[in-house]
């Protein structure tokens, strides 16, 4: 359902501008903790990774005055160890900013700030207890540099996502304030 979403507002948004248009991929990893785990007697949650990296697609919309709109979709894996000697469960997470970009200057470095709001989903929970939501919504804040190289667009970020609810239960809680190290790479 959220891949056909966001496949919809990219044909959309491309269709619905004339302006330059940049695709690419975000590559990054956590600067901060995604999730904690609260072991209690019931329930012996023996490890969990914190999402080590983010991966996904990016499009971005060039607009008049130095202004961009940038959309992600960008997916963190999650694995739990939930009692001593069990299997793995695996959860997904899928992340959708919509970010207006500003860039401060022209020419081939550009600072850049951005912001916006940011969508979430988690899938396959079934496995984990007394998930509380598995839809969340926040917003992202975020400053980086923009280099061109020909062809290429390298950006590397620091982005902050600030979360509304926590996606897990009582036992794994899922982090509302949460800071990412990101490099987007674009044609």
């Amino acid at each position: 359902m959220f891949y056909k979403t966001f496949l919809s507002l990219i044909v959309l948004v491309t269709s619905a501008s004339a302006q330059p248009v940049i695709g690419g991929l975000i590559l990054g990893a956590p600067l901060t903790d995604a999730i904690r785990v609260n072991s209690v007697p019931a329930f012996a949650a023996v490890s969990a990774n914190n999402g080590e990296f983010v991966i996904g697609p990016f499009v971005e919309i060039k607009l008049p005055l130095k202004f961009s709109l940038e959309v992600d979709a960008l997916h963190r894996g999650y694995n739990f160890v939930l009692t001593p000697g069990a299997s793995t469960t695996s959860v997904d997470s899928w992340e959708f900013p919509v970010l207006a970009k500003y860039k401060f200057f022209k020419g081939p470095v550009r600072p850049f700030a951005e912001g916006g709001l940011v969508f979430s989903h988690i899938s396959g929970v079934s496995q984990v207890p007394n998930v509380l939501y598995n839809n969340d919504y926040g917003i992202a804040l975020g400053a980086g540099i923009e280099i061109h190289i020909l062809v290429l667009r390298i950006s590397p970020e620091i982005r902050y996502d600030g979360f509304v609810f926590k996606n897990f239960g009582d036992q794994i809680q899922s982090i509302r304030n949460q800071a990412m190290f990101m490099v987007g790479i674009g044609f």
